[in-house]
């Protein structure tokens, strides 16, 4: 059932549905009564109820000898569901910082989609003004077969992300002018540096991109990125 689906989400058990569904169905009620409503064993019912008043979704009020039970207007949900995000809201940075603490976070992508997912990720991981860094060995045509995200340039352009590459001279010359993209070529020694590969150090992540193989993988670590940029760094500073 959507409803009982919905109530675990925000928190409550099995049992607690059950029984606060009852409720709002049957009125107010004893526990033998809800037991068999519901068709609940007692203690299952025991355990249940004193979690239902604590969240504010049940009261209970006594008439002679006997407990009643009544369920609380539905209303109560949403304070209920305010509570789960304000600990979401507290919770989250703690489990950022225990990712970024840990070992490196690594995702495979397939076909030209996972490429092109490469490229939607430099855009949103990174903030308007930044730079990222470049080993590019493909040629243009390489490059034009597996293409970018469609409106990639024009979004890349539009957040003035500075490029910094070493690449080849066919990569070079397959590029227009820009302010924001400066390019070395490798050492001749190294010519003609042609694999098919490119990898892209942005952020707090690494991207390697096998053209020919139409595969990418991501790697996202701090420390890692880190080492890499300052890697390139210095070699770039050497050419």
């Amino acid at each position: 059932m959507e409803l009982a689906r919905l109530l675990t989400a925000i928190g409550l058990s099995k049992h607690e549905v059950a029984i606060y569904m009852d409720l709002l169905t049957y009125g107010t009620q004893t526990i033998s009564s809800i037991s068999r409503t519901c068709k609940l064993h007692r203690p299952a019912i025991y355990r249940a109820l004193p979690h239902l008043k604590e969240k504010g979704l049940v009261s209970e009020r006594q008439i002679g000898k006997l407990i009643y039970y009544a369920a609380e207007p539905p209303e109560r949900l949403r304070s209920l569901l305010e509570v789960v995000h304000q600990e979401l809201n507290t919770v989250i940075p703690e489990l950022t910082q225990l990712q970024q603490g840990k070992a490196p976070i690594v995702r495979r992508l397939d076909g030209k989609v996972g490429i092109h997912a490469v490229f939607e990720d430099i855009l949103s991981t990174l903030q308007k003004g930044d730079e990222f860094y470049r080993y590019s060995s493909e040629g243009k045509e390489e490059m034009l077969n597996v293409g970018v995200p469609k409106d990639y340039v024009k979004r890349r352009d539009a957040m003035r992300l500075e490029r910094v590459v070493i690449t080849n001279p066919e990569f070079v010359a397959s590029r227009e002018p820009s302010l924001e993209e400066t390019l070395k070529i490798v050492p001749k020694e190294f010519l003609p540096f042609d694999y098919g590969v490119s990898q892209i150090v942005y952020g707090n992540k690494i991207a390697f991109i096998d053209y020919r193989g139409q595969m990418a993988t991501i790697i996202e670590n701090s420390t890692l990125a880190k080492f890499q940029r300052d890697i390139f760094k210095m070699l770039y500073r050497r050419i």
